[in-house]
């Protein structure tokens, strides 16, 4: 009879574990994390009877925990991956929205200052004409300004939210040490069964960790959990951790960058080995969009001063003096690196703005020459300097040790200096310097229909320069004219096939260019001259409208407008990549969820039927702790 109460007894108690299992489920079928648990029965050793074996009862070997590490792996990656497109994809089109307003945009004000440009040529001495044009002028720069200002708050809050990141990552990176240190000594003490609960909550930090950086995970001979981020730099290793670092930028203060503290040596930097998660997402934002769209902006704002500022010193302002420089110069910017050991200092200087890329450039020493690299294609070039490069021409003093470097950012935060230099309306520089025309007395119609001058050397004239027509002025039955006065040559000119208009080159008075037309006679002159009392003339203003349109940038294969639009575009693009990106690892991120809550979500209904279960093999078992009493009193009323 005391075997059949043992069997009894075990029978009781394996069912309210059983029960105490099944509602610890459905308590916790809402927290977040909570893996289903199975309680798990066999069978005690048998006792030999006289019959042969007996059995003995029953026992609960373990408590499941219904997870699988495979799949626990895919949602981990997938968050990762979708956490890394989502912030890519809200970041971005945040900056597309700053650079695509269509009301009081850049695109727009760069309109109205043409626009105003091109009232200014229809009345050129005209002073409110000119008193508009200077207005839209310091708009358009001001917009120049506020829009790489709202630039720098976009990375001033990728700063903020990095550190709040790298915060949130060291205080659960600690916290997972800590548990598992707890999840090791309870093993220990339950004689290596699982502590379930204290593993999925180690599960959900985990896959916390994974929202902000992509991690890798291994498992200690002693359950404990190895976390991984970047190429292998171990965040947890058992019961220690390693902190994360925001450090200012090696060569711009204000773009931060992640190190990683391990032990007693100096942080390392892995910036550019993060890879997944919210992290990723605001260092790709930062260093690919951002910085390609500041990039731009400032070598259109460059582009803009440098070609404005070149036509407008080819003119002459109101008062006949030539035009001065329109818009500020803005100085390309080069960054050393602050943990430079030398005295070497480097100088960018911009000789060309159409062949100006968007793109920064890194000066490494190595000891023995320096490395010029391309940061947008790669290219690198070796020598000592200078170095002349996408119409830049970058020098370097003595004095380098091995390791220094610096970063050369000809279009980096370039549209936050932009400005007007001119004050006065008197300044700008409408009319051309030089004026032509043919003398009463000629007897054809030949004349000078244009004459453009690409540089201001020998201007203005010392005295007027005459054309006068010969059939013979280049040799016998060569017909052209002969220059004197100012300046002396001949010019090749032949009327029978040539009076449709020819462009002649001259190489002086200012690299003037000449367009000839009509038929001239014999001994007809044609006059150049200063233009003195020009107040009327516009040529040099209509040259200036001509800027909006003339392909002068990015390699003479863009104008302004197309500039801008393209970075419009550019970011256009990257968001609507990112975001079908962050939608498809949405979905594989959904799917590795439902896939693993199959498994480990808590199903009420099965849950309800599992407690029926228990509930009545516990009854049934307490019949046999009644029918062993009933045959217990039994045999004892035998002996009364």
């Amino acid at each position: 009879m005391p075997d059949l109460l043992n069997v009894a007894t075990s029978g009781l108690l394996g069912m309210q574990k059983a029960l105490a299992t099944t509602g610890h489920n459905i308590a916790n079928v809402d927290t977040e994390g909570y893996s289903r648990q199975v309680l798990t029965f066999e069978s005690r050793e048998p006792e030999l009877g006289a019959g042969g074996f007996v059995g003995n009862g029953v026992r609960a070997s373990t408590l499941e925990r219904q997870y699988d590490a495979f799949l626990g792996k895919e949602l981990r990656d997938n968050t990762s991956a979708a956490n890394h497109f989502e912030t890519f994809s809200l970041m971005a089109g945040r900056l597309a929205d700053l650079l695509a307003q269509e009301d009081r945009g850049l695109a727009t004000q760069v309109d109205r200052f043409f626009n105003s440009l091109q009232d200014v040529a229809n009345n050129p001495q005209a002073t409110p004409e000119r008193q508009v044009l200077l207005g839209e002028a310091k708009a358009l720069t001001e917009q120049f300004r506020q829009l790489d200002s709202s630039l720098e708050s976009l990375n001033e809050q990728v700063n903020v939210r990095l550190d709040s990141m790298v915060q949130e990552i060291n205080a659960l990176s600690e916290g997972l040490a800590l548990l598992n240190g707890k999840i090791d000594s309870a093993r220990s003490q339950a004689g290596g069964q699982p502590p379930n609960d204290l593993l999925d909550k180690r599960d959900s930090m985990i896959l916390k960790i994974s929202e902000y950086v992509g991690v890798s995970v291994s498992e200690q001979s002693n359950g404990s959990l190895n976390v991984l981020i970047g190429t292998g730099q171990p965040l947890v290793v058992g019961t220690n951790f390693s902190a994360l670092n925001l450090a200012p930028g090696q060569y711009d203060s204000l773009a931060y960058e992640i190190e990683f503290s391990q032990g007693t040596g100096s942080p390392s930097p892995i910036t550019e080995s993060i890879s997944g998660g919210s992290m990723q997402g605001l260092l790709r934002f930062r260093d690919e969009a951002l910085n390609g769209a500041r990039q731009e902006l400032g070598v259109l704002a460059a582009g803009i001063t440098e070609t404005f500022n070149a036509q407008q010193k080819l003119g002459l302002d109101l008062d006949g003096q030539p035009g001065v420089n329109f818009f500020k110069p803005i100085d390309p910017v080069v960054a050393p690196d602050f943990q430079n050991s030398g005295t070497s200092t480097a100088s960018v200087t911009i000789v060309d703005i159409g062949q100006v890329q968007p793109t920064d450039y890194k000066l490494y020493y190595n000891g023995t020459q320096w490395q010029l690299t391309n940061e947008r294609s790669g290219e690198v070039r070796t020598g000592q300097g200078p170095f002349n490069v996408d119409g830049l021409t970058i020098e370097v003093t003595a004095g380098a040790n091995i390791g220094d470097s610096f970063l050369v950012r000809p279009g980096y935060r370039a549209a936050s200096f932009m400005d007007v230099a001119i004050t006065l309306p008197s300044n700008i520089a409408a009319a051309a310097p030089l004026k032509t025309s043919a003398a009463v007395a000629n007897g054809g119609d030949a004349k000078i229909t244009s004459i453009i001058n690409s540089n201001v050397n020998d201007l203005p004239l010392t005295g007027d320069v005459t054309l006068t027509y010969s059939a013979d002025a280049l040799g016998a039955g060569q017909p052209g004219f002969t220059m004197t006065g100012g300046a002396t040559g001949t010019i090749a000119y032949n009327p029978a096939n040539e009076s449709a208009g020819k462009k002649v080159d001259l190489g002086i008075l200012g690299g003037a260019t000449l367009e000839l037309a009509g038929i001239p006679e014999a001994g007809d002159v044609l006059t150049i001259s200063n233009n003195t009392n020009g107040a009327g003339d516009n040529r040099n203003a209509l040259r200036m409208v001509e800027l909006q349109t003339t392909a002068s940038l990015l390699g003479n294969s863009a104008s302004y407008q197309e500039v801008f639009a393209s970075t419009v575009s550019s970011v256009g693009i990257q968001t609507r990549q990112a975001e079908a990106s962050a939608e498809t690892q949405i979905t594989l991120q959904r799917q590795a969820e439902q896939a693993l809550n199959a498994l480990s979500g808590v199903n009420l209904d099965e849950e309800a039927a599992n407690l029926l279960k228990f509930q009545q093999a516990y009854q049934a078992t307490a019949q046999v702790v009644a029918s062993a009493n009933d045959m217990f009193n039994t045999l004892l009323s035998a002996f009364r």
